[in-house]
């Protein structure tokens, strides 16, 4: 029984494969390996998938992209900050100055 009794591996894993066979001979029949998911057939793109997979699939993407523009929003903000300060106290005129840049 595995673990938390879940079996979450796909219905292409052929089981009880003698080890001299190699490791590769459990796994000739799937095209892919996904867990908790069933796989698909060989030569295919996703017959045999099962939907959770899609649905996965478009979770783990939407997350990645929330992700990506929270820290673009977030680096931005910092940058507004830092810039806010600069002006404030000065130092920009003054590295611009320094750099050759008319008062």
């Amino acid at each position: 029984m595995p673990v938390g009794g879940w079996d979450s591996a796909p219905g292409c894993i052929q089981h009880d494969v003698a080890p001299a066979d190699g490791v590769y001979k459990a796994y000739e029949n799937c095209a892919d390996f996904f867990t908790f998911g069933t796989g698909s057939k060989l030569g295919t793109f996703s017959d045999g998938v099962n939907s959770s997979y899609w649905i996965l699939t478009a979770i783990g993407f939407t997350v990645m992209v929330v992700a990506l523009v929270g820290w673009v929003v977030l680096e931005d903000r910092k940058l507004k900050r830092q810039a806010e300060y600069l002006i404030r106290e000065g130092v920009a005129k003054t590295v611009h100055e320094e750099l050759g840049g008319s008062a």
